[in-house]
């Protein structure tokens, strides 16, 4: 098909809802779990013949997760598109998740606002969609959001929250990636604090995303005391302050795990302090480095424990590196087809 046509059509499917009602909050579903797909550093571009075929490949295999793996919910974690014309390959990329009628939530990475969209316009690409679950702020970005689970009573089960970890340093004198802002750190702890108080006192299990790794990830992963799976190829690349956003999470005793991009040869997961540190798999195709095979990130969270489930579904249908956290050890289980 004329690649034209084929951005007509997702443009269709995609701003076909624009004025619906935005998706429902996912739930824990009668087997009483919940399996997300975690997509991070996609790099999509179109913009020459080379590119658009590995682009092909990167939302085929989107394509083949899904189908594979039944994800209810998919989660973006950044450096989505890498490439103008960007607006095509959101509209691409967006669209698989639409025509599989499945929830998706998005965050920035330090590369997608390079490109000929800016936050605000990408943000306005992301929430058109009938199935995100996205919302704007007050500037027109990309607000952060946390996704509350339904479990099978109607009430509340788990907390996901999808965080924009920013891109570079604004402070002068100091370079290196963003970091959390203290507005973030406090909204956090508010909606934190509001769940466990409905939830009778008692933290809810939660997930966090976002796409730059936490300045904590560097201790955990070389404290040879800690459970080490999977591999780190590279340093790590936090932000370049430590604002507190990790001491945080353990205060408030809700979050479990966090899950990161940005770093295309790191797929570890480590646990420090009752929180599971880990990184989702590269999910794109030949990029500036990458050597580890592309895959996607597996989790799966089931209704009233608190912990869950994590493998790599690599492309070619192999699953690796599958653990289980139990809020505070991170066990290696056997991994079958």
């Amino acid at each position: 098909m004329n690649p034209k046509r084929i951005l007509a059509l997702c443009a269709a499917l995609l701003f076909s809802g624009a004025v619906a009602a935005q998706a429902a909050a996912p739930a824990f579903g009668a087997d009483g779990r919940l399996r997300i797909a975690q997509f991070t550093d996609m790099h999509l571009d179109l913009s020459t013949p080379y590119r658009q075929a590995q682009a092909e490949k990167t939302l085929a295999q989107m394509r083949d997760i899904i189908r594979t793996e039944h994800p209810d919910l998919l989660i973006l974690t950044g450096d989505i598109v890498t490439g103008a014309p960007a607006r095509d390959a959101w509209l691409r990329v967006l669209a698989v998740a639409e025509e599989a009628r499945i929830p998706y939530c998005v965050v920035l990475g330090n590369h997608d606002a390079e490109q000929d969209l800016s936050r605000q316009e990408i943000a306005r690409l992301v929430t058109a969609g009938p199935c995100s679950l996205n919302r704007l702020d007050a500037s027109g970005e990309l607000a952060d959001v946390v996704l509350e689970v339904g479990g099978a009573g109607g009430s509340t089960a788990a907390l996901l929250y999808c965080l924009d970890s920013h891109d570079y340093s604004t402070v002068e004198g100091i370079e290196g990636y963003g970091w959390f802002t203290a507005g973030q750190i406090a909204w956090y702890r508010d909606r934190s604090a509001a769940c466990t108080a409905a939830n009778g006192g008692r933290p809810l299990p939660a997930l966090a995303f976002f796409h730059i790794a936490l300045p904590e990830y560097v201790a955990a992963w070389r404290n040879p005391e800690n459970t080490h799976v999977g591999r780190a190829a590279e340093d790590e690349c936090p932000g370049a302050l430590n604002p507190g956003m990790f001491a945080a999470m353990v205060e408030c005793g809700d979050v479990m795990g966090t899950f990161v991009g940005h770093d295309h040869d790191i797929d570890y997961i480590v646990a420090e302090n009752g929180i599971a540190l880990g990184y989702g798999r590269f999910s794109g195709d030949d990029t500036t480095y990458n050597n580890l095979r592309h895959g996607v990130r597996i989790l799966v969270l089931t209704e009233g424990e608190r912990g869950f489930e994590t493998w790599i579904r690599e492309r070619d249908g192999r699953r690796v590196d599958r653990v289980r956290f139990d809020g505070r050890n991170i066990t290696k289980v056997r991994t079958e087809p």
